[in-house]
């Protein structure tokens, strides 16, 4: 190639047009330099981990450009040189077309040694994934010169091997840097100095709120909080975490731990132990409450202090402004993924990772230790922060097993980690905190421990008793009974186990209902995330602690949704029988605030029981207990559930916080010498299935030997025998022209979505997609599996997941697009998707349900 042509004649992106643009070597200068600045904002324990060379690994991540295989892609650039004929005779077009894997030969070359592979391999990984081994590619002479020239610019390679948290934390920079070096309004096809890449690379940062936050120094609680005065737990826990480690904060319901974790956060940053926080919760109704509880005490925290970041696969929807300016740089696939990757992270939920503040579900924060596409930048963006993990006690083993891997390279980056709970087992917090088996724990409840250099335990008064009394329910379901307690004025909360039965127990309430009678209403995860939104946001609301319009009586319907860090206040609860983890954490909805005017006298929790007597569940085969459990033996292990129900059944009151630790170690603890037959059976499933999690999800953090798995919230970080879908609802779609549909939306919106590129109109494309978002539902993949195949390109350019789209009839019926069959399927405003088995076009094999 040096006779033919040189390093400095390749193009490393194309223009609009097709035409080469920007080069290999102006482009991998200017990410070298964003590398540079990034380098430079990484708080101090960060920067004495990541070595120098990472900003020339970062800008010789595309020299692998500069081979046959890539610069054949565009033709306008082999007219131009005259090279048709050539690339045509010698192949150009068959040899490697993946520059990212040419680049980590290249680099592995010049590194020689074995033990430095590693960092190939990231320089490689920069489009999310790594890459196979790669013999070298022609034009290598004109590779390393390119290389030679970034050496001198940005200093030599690494000539140390790493351990894997360093490698990944370098090569999330490396992505990060190529992302914002690739914007082509800040870094347009020009020729600069070296010292103008660099104020550009530092104003590119600066654009996108990238810079070291300011913290404001000895704040007390009530500065932190002014509406609050510091009880025993917070007090505790500012004298217990005071340095980086993992700390467990165990409390009862309501009784404060969010702000706990916070003061603590606030402390280790104002110590200079860390540089920004990010609040993982199990749900995105939780980490929608949350995040308006954060933002103002961001705010007196901070000198300058910018949004805090919701983080969730659906807080892309609040964002305000288009994305970042990229697009292919050639017309390939790989080269399109980078693309959308790049555009995702800087226009939605992933962005709070990087930010200084974030909060959102903990899957975003999981989805940086298992082998997902990008998991490296999660890592980046989390290093040197303070992770707060709230209702830990809520995932399965297969969530669990990946919180433990996360902790410990967390801890590896310069991490802490505060972890909060109303119901953790002792075993748990020893899991938690990586203690051995054997060691004493401390029994005291609330309680906040911690491991730093060495075990931290702290014990706290706990607020005042709580009696709540309890009745089991058996047979059928207290409808009129429920109805006249809120009759007379009680808020009564009805918790289901399943979308379905909610909807069923919705329904048969409206029914025995009268005219002027109290308020019913439902929520559940089938509504369209616009409708969620209204009926959260208003039922939050009206239940809420402050509430002026908390009605006079009502019965509010829900499924697991108002479970957990959701600051509903109930008079009377009624709920299916659950594990008692999950029970407690739904009691802890009853009277959690203070009022002066209870329509009742005391707090009451009613629990729908199995039908069968104690006796007759010992005598029962595995089947038939199964069978006596219902639905909810398909939502949670039957095994547990008839462990909770030895503990519940029969019981009269429980007083709260005193008796959670001993019916916790009592559900949880090891069975009895005399267990039952079926019930041995039933344990001897739960613990293979626990096996199997478990081993699942630490092969799904083996990144060296997986391939990179779909960034998908929830698909990699959750256990779940019950694949979902979503569903796309609209009144009408016509055809615009070619390219373009109509779409009038359930909500009322109408836009025209394209199967065109995003950018040949960004903001429309972002507006589209934002508008079909929030008239999404989720809702199980077998009821519209035979709708998920050959859908159209406006769609799929819009939404990544497996989407179905339906039509809305004003019969309430869902028809589908093609054909105007029967989905089986049907839509209120105040029941959400309905699904009627004996109408669907390919029936479940099995009697699957899912819940949320």
């Amino acid at each position: 190639m040096g006779d033919v042509l040189r390093h400095e004649q390749c193009w490393a992106k194309t223009t609009e047009d097709g035409k080469p643009g920007i080069s290999v070597r102006d482009h991998c200068l200017n990410v070298g330099c964003v590398a540079e600045a990034l380098l430079a904002l990484l708080p101090p324990q960060l920067q004495i981990l990541i070595p120098p060379s990472a900003a020339t690994l970062a800008a010789l991540h595309d020299i692998g450009k500069v081979s046959p295989g890539f610069q054949s892609k565009c033709e306008a650039w082999l007219i131009k040189h005259n090279l048709l004929d050539c690339a045509l005779k010698e192949g150009w077009r068959l040899r490697e077309p993946d520059h990212a894997k040419v680049s980590q030969c290249t680099t592995q070359e010049m590194l020689k040694a074995p033990p430095l592979r590693g960092w190939a391999a990231i320089v490689g990984a920069h489009h999310g994934k790594l890459k196979g081994q790669l013999l070298p590619e022609p034009w290598d002479d004109e590779r390393r010169k390119l290389a030679g020239e970034l050496i001198a610019q940005f200093g030599p390679l690494p000539d140390q091997p790493a351990e894997d948290a360093v490698l990944w934390l370098t090569a999330g920079l490396i992505t990060v840097a190529d992302w914002i070096g690739s914007d082509e309004h800040r870094f347009p096809n020009e020729q600069w100095s070296i010292e103008e890449r660099r104020r550009r690379a530092h104003d590119a940062l600066l654009g996108i709120g990238w810079n070291r936050v300011a913290v404001r120094s000895s704040l007390l609680f009530p500065q932190l909080f002014p509406t609050l005065a510091a009880n025993s737990l917070q007090s505790a826990t500012g004298d217990a975490i005071n340095r980086p480690g993992v700390y467990v904060i165990e409390g009862p319901m309501g009784y404060g731990k969010t702000e706990a974790a916070l003061a603590a956060t606030y402390r280790l940053m104002a110590a200079g132990h860390a540089d920004g926080f990010y609040f993982g919760l199990p749900t995105q109704v939780t980490s929608n409450r949350i995040h308006e509880r954060v933002q103002p005490f961001v705010d007196r925290i901070c000198t300058d202090s910018g949004p805090v970041r919701l983080a969730h696969s659906a807080s892309w929807l609040m964002d305000t402004a288009p994305p970042l300016r990229l697009r292919a740089a050639s017309p390939d696939t790989d080269a399109s993924d980078h693309v959308r990757a790049g555009r995702s992270w800087f226009a939605s939920s992933k962005r709070a990772l990087l930010a200084p503040f974030g909060v959102g579900t903990i899957d975003q924060a999981l989805l940086g230790i298992v082998a997902a596409n990008h998991f490296f930048v999660r890592q980046f963006g989390l290093a040197g922060k303070v992770l707060v993990l709230d209702e830990v006690h809520t995932y399965d083993l297969y969530t669990s097993t990946l919180i433990g891997s996360l902790v410990k390279r967390l801890r590896e980056l310069q991490c802490s980690v505060i972890i909060l709970s109303a119901t953790l087992t002792e075993q748990r917090r020893r899991e938690l905190l990586g203690l051995a088996d054997g060691q004493p724990l401390n029994a005291a409840y609330p309680l906040v421990s911690g491991v730093a250099s060495s075990l931290i335990e702290h014990t706290c008064e706990p607020p005042p008793s709580k009696t709540i009394q309890i009745r089991s329910v058996t047979g059928a379901l207290p409808m009129e009974e429920a109805m006249g307690r809120a009759g007379r004025g009680d808020c009564v909360l009805w918790i289901r186990n399943t979308v379905d039965e909610a909807q069923e127990t919705y329904r048969a309430l409206q029914s025995v209902n009268f005219q002027g009678g109290p308020s019913i209403a439902l929520l559940h995860s089938r509504f369209p995330f616009f409708r969620r939104e209204q009926l959260e946001t208003d039922w939050m609301n009206r239940l809420g602690k402050n509430s002026t319009n908390r009605p006079t009586g009502c019965v509010l319907v829900s499924t697991q949704v108002a479970e957990q860090s959701v600051d509903i206040d109930a008079d009377l609860l009624i709920t299916d029988l659950a594990p008692t983890d999950m029970l407690l954490q739904r009691i802890g909805r009853l009277w959690r605030h203070e009022r002066g005017n209870r329509p009742c006298s005391q707090p009451e929790v009613w629990i729908q029981m199995p039908t069968l007597d104690d006796d007759q569940l010992r005598a029962a085969s595995e089947r038939e207990l199964r069978q006596a459990l219902g639905k909810s033996a398909r939502v949670y292990a039957p095994y547990v559930l008839l462990r909770s129900l030895q503990q519940w059944r029969g019981r009269e009151t429980i007083t709260l916080p005193g008796d959670i630790r001993t019916i916790l170690e009592a559900t949880y603890a090891d069975p009895a010498a005399d267990e039952p037959p079926a019930w041995r059976e039933l344990r001897e499933q739960l613990e293979k299935q626990k096996d199997k999690m478990a081993r699942q999800a630490l092969n799904a953090t083996t990144i060296w030997n997986n391939p990179a798995l779909p960034d998908e919230e929830g698909v990699q970080t959750r256990y779940s025998s019950y694949p979902m879908a979503q569903l796309l609802l609209a009144r009408q779609i016509s055809r615009v022209d070619a390219h373009s549909v109509r779409l009038d939306l359930l909500n009322g919106d109408t836009v025209t979505a394209s199967d065109r590129d995003w950018n040949f109109d960004a903001a429309k494309a972002f507006e589209a997609a934002k508008a079909i978002h929030r008239n999404l539902t989720r809702v199980p993949r077998w009821a519209v599996s035979a709708f998920l195949s050959n859908l159209p390109g406006w769609l799929t350019n819009h939404v990544y997941q497996s989407t179905a789209v339906g039509l809305l009839r004003a019969d309430g019926s869902i028809r589908a697009v093609k054909g105007n069959s029967d989905m089986g399927l049907s839509y209120q405003a105040d029941e959400g998707v309905r699904i009627h088995r004996d109408r669907l076009k390919q029936p479940p094999k099995q009697d699957d349900e899912y819940f949320d």
